[in-house]
């Protein structure tokens, strides 16, 4: 860290003895007892209406550099002791639901449609610092059942074991969906006898390999609103009705380890290897990358923890002063909570867990003008924060109950051994604190308020007939809506078609006839006449999906649907507006741009809508030029590649020819107009050299006295994006791997070369190159293999790669 913040060590070592004078510390590390603790059995009831207030929390863990006292902080807690050091604000509690040794590593969950909850654990994960027993077969996923519906998880099985690190979960109707690392296969699992254990195993997708670490591969399966079932990482998305699997292409890559979903489907999500707590949430993933400037609010991506260590893959950077992370680094398994238990004002709120950092951020969701924004719901702190080294949140959900549910991993580590090899920075620290030591536990926790109370009350949508089914729609828990809409597409029944568009048109709840309407398109059943009727609804979310609903007919231009979408595009919500405008773009509509520039002139003062329009168009854009340029190319530099080939073509190609092998002179005998450029000593030169020979020209004789028919003439009209484009485009093509460039790189050249106002000759250019460093070795192919041990001062491998999202997983490696 900076000099003017690194603390004294003797001043801080002196600090904490004094403390540790001064306040009991807790019992040793039991880190020589790797089964962890069993909890009492009275801990796994749910708390009483008035819980007793809990012991005053243990001390900030401090950043010692002391071993002996780092143990003494950082030692496994008992849950009983874990849950008094995590603080919360007034009349918000925890309720311990599992723990060790029943459950371990736990790192997803869902629920089925009776209330059973599916738990992934990852068993093997980090048990020693190089994670030599990783990638044994020897994980599970569990199941937990409330027999007497009190909330207590009672009866728990091993619904499926011996699993290579099981990263998602998602039951349909009575058959589990179970995804495991290394495959892009996901499997079907099956309890035939009702023992809550499976017997079955039938293949659902197959993909083959997942290549990469585990860190970077795809993470939670959920069926959203649009009756499309999502993943992070893989472009890809499923659709499975009337038994039929259907996949569709999404356009781009994002997520990590999980994604929040609010009520209307829009997707939030978080990726840990870029540091990027929430993005890619403008707009539904099908419409391609769009953000807006300003949709994080000021300080978002800054903590606030209370565990003040430094064992963060960033290295110092990510250190703040005194110790403690200070700024999201390793987000994961965030959700929107969508019950009905808890306060009304945290419905709608943005839960992200950060292992790291051990906190969990709540932030406020705000659409102003069609642009959402998220911000922190506290100044300078967090919803949840602890001074327990271990807590490790790394999932969160809204459960059956109303309640929100929260999944402590509870580990020592929270990085796979790719980032704690022998010399990293990472190791030290984890050693330096003991971290290493302690594994084999993991607790699931209830967030519950003393104003409230949970609905324990058990489900039993799996054995409900579609007509029962459908009043779970109008459920305040939206845990209940989703279900009740998965099954009920899920069975293929049409006989509940008229009950749901009554409902849909006649239901108090917007929410309700939102998912009514959604209901019906998963049934294939939302009708023309019934679209055009929604297209009026009054809440402006139902108008909107129906939008979006109606797309397949947008897209025939039909002209009954384009008359009633008319009055789309003057909407009193600009939410609706966007989606007019997305639809149109989405489904290539012959009239697009007309009848877009219509509603973006009726909504003259709104900016988002424009900004949308163009930020599709770029992502278009962007998508077409990244399947153009080579694979050894930055993706963000794609489109300075498409562009500078299309330059190229109608500027560079009379001479050089469409293959860069120099077009055929006419006066034959294999000469060509122009030098070719595979391999050109001028063109792969340092970045100087072609940017003068682009603005200035280049003339001869060539070198062995060889005399090309033109003279290259210079550019120095171009601008700076031109010619960067182009030469970008050049030394990347024919065979080349050259640098790319940028504008700047041209503006700093055009400037230092003003005064050269002739073409430079082939022997000037000669001689400036030979004077010139060789230039960097091309760099070597990705790999998957694990990296050497690098100094400190260097970030990860991955963030040099920002559009490789990374890591996917729930220990969020940073």
């Amino acid at each position: 860290m900076p000099p003017h913040h690194r603390p004294n060590p003797f001043a801080i070592l002196a600090g904490i003895a004094a403390l540790a004078a001064s306040v009991p510390l807790l019992p040793m590390s039991h880190a020589d007892e790797p089964a962890a603790i069993k909890p009492a059995p009275e801990t796994l009831k749910p708390a009483a209406t008035e819980p007793p207030k809990p012991p005053p929390p243990p001390p900030p863990v401090p950043a010692t550099t002391n071993p002996t006292i780092a143990e003494k902080f950082t030692h496994l807690r008992s849950p009983q002791e874990s849950m008094a050091s995590i603080q919360l604000p007034p009349g918000y509690h925890l309720q311990l639901v599992a723990s060790e040794p029943d459950i371990i590593s736990p790192v997803c969950m869902a629920w089925d449609g009776n209330g059973a909850m599916y738990v992934c654990e990852m068993r093997t994960y980090m048990l020693d610092i190089d994670g030599g027993k990783t990638m044994e077969p020897k994980s599970r996923v569990s199941r937990w059942e409330s027999t007497k519906g009190d909330g207590v998880y009672d009866k728990h099985t091993i619904f499926a074991d011996g699993l290579l690190l099981p990263r998602q979960v998602l039951p349909l109707d009575g058959r589990i969906l179970i995804r495991e690392t290394n495959t892009k296969d996901i499997n079907l699992f099956r309890d035939t006898d009702g023992d809550g254990i499976s017997d079955e195993k039938t293949e659902f997708y197959k993909a083959g390999a997942a290549p990469g670490n585990l860190e970077h591969q795809s993470s939670h399966l959920t069926w959203n609103i649009d009756n499309w079932m999502y993943i992070t990482v893989d472009p890809i998305r499923f659709r499975y009705t009337a038994g039929k699997l259907t996949t569709g292409p999404i356009p781009f890559k994002t997520g990590q380890w999980g994604y929040a979903v609010d009520d209307t489907g829009r997707m939030i999500f978080a990726t840990a290897g870029n540091e990027r707590p929430a993005h890619d949430f403008q707009v539904p993933l099908i419409y391609g990358k769009i953000g807006l400037p300003g949709e994080l609010a000021d300080k978002f991506t800054e903590v606030y923890g209370l565990v003040k260590l430094t064992d963060y893959q960033g290295g110092p950077p990510r250190v703040g002063p005194g110790g403690g992370l200070n700024r999201f680094t390793g987000c994961a398994g965030p959700s929107i909570f969508r019950g009905d238990a808890l306060p009304k004002d945290l419905y709608g709120d943005y839960i992200l867990p950060e292992p790291v950092g051990r906190i969990v951020r709540r932030a406020r969701v705000s659409n102003v003008d069609g642009k959402v924004v998220l911000a922190n719901a506290y100044d300078n702190k967090e919803f949840m924060a602890t001074t327990d080294a271990n807590f490790r949140p790394v999932f969160s959900a809204t459960g059956p109950d109303g309640c929100l549910y929260f999944l402590d991993m509870y580990h020592g580590i929270i990085q796979e051994s790719n980032w704690t090899n022998q010399g990293s920075y990472l190791r030290r620290e984890i050693q330096r604190y003991g971290l290493d030591k302690h594994i084999n536990a993991g607790r699931i926790y209830r967030l519950v308020h003393d104003d409230f109370k949970p609905h324990f009350e058990k489900p039993h949508m799996l054995s409900e007939t579609p007509a029962e089914l459908v009043k779970h729609l109008t459920h305040p828990n939206g845990w209940w809506r989703d279900e009740a809409q998965k099954l009920i597409v899920l069975r293929g029944d049409k006989s509940v078609v008229p009950a749901l568009k009554q409902m849909a048109n006649s239901e108090s709840n917007p929410l309700a006839r939102l998912h009514a309407l959604w209901t019906l398109d998963g049934l294939d059943s939302a009708d023309e006449s019934f679209l055009i009727e929604k297209l009026h609804d009054s809440d402006s979310r139902v108008r909107a999906a129906a939008v979006r609903i109606a797309e397949p007919l947008i897209k025939k231009n039909d002209k009954a649907i384009m008359a009633a979408l008319k009055p789309t595009a003057t909407d009193a919500d600009p939410n609706v507006v966007k989606q007019y405008c997305l639809s149109l773009l989405y489904t290539e509509h012959p009239d697009a741009d007309v009848l877009i520039k219509s509603a973006i002139d009726a909504n003259a003062k709104n900016t988002v809508i424009p900004a949308i329009v163009k930020g599709y168009k770029d992502a278009v854009a962007t998508a077409k030029a990244d399947k153009l340029k080579p694979p050894h190319l930055d993706r963000k530099y794609a489109m300075s590649f498409s562009r500078g080939k299309e330059m190229f073509q109608q500027t560079c190609i009379a001479c050089h020819g469409i293959d860069g092998k120099g077009a055929p002179a006419p006066e034959g005998g294999g000469l060509t107009l122009a030098p070719p450029l595979k391999d050109s000593p001028r063109l792969l030169a340092d970045k100087t050299v072609p940017i003068n020979l682009v603005l200035h020209g280049l003339t001869g004789p060539h070198e062995n006295g060889k005399l090309y028919p033109n003279e290259m003439a210079g550019f120095p009209w171009a601008d700076d994006t031109l010619v960067a484009d182009i030469l970008t485009y050049a030394r990347n093509d024919f065979g080349n791997k050259g640098e790319p460039l940028e504008p700047k790189d041209v503006a700093k050249t055009r400037k230092a070369s003003a005064s050269h106002t002739l073409p430079y000759t082939f022997a000037e250019i000669s001689e400036i190159i030979a004077k010139l460093p060789p230039p960097p070795a091309t760099p070597p192919a990705t790999t998957t293999a694990k990296p050497k041990a690098k100094p400190a001062a260097k970030k990860k491998d991955e963030e040099a790669k920002p559009t490789e999202p990374k890591p996917a997983n729930p220990a969020a490696a940073n």
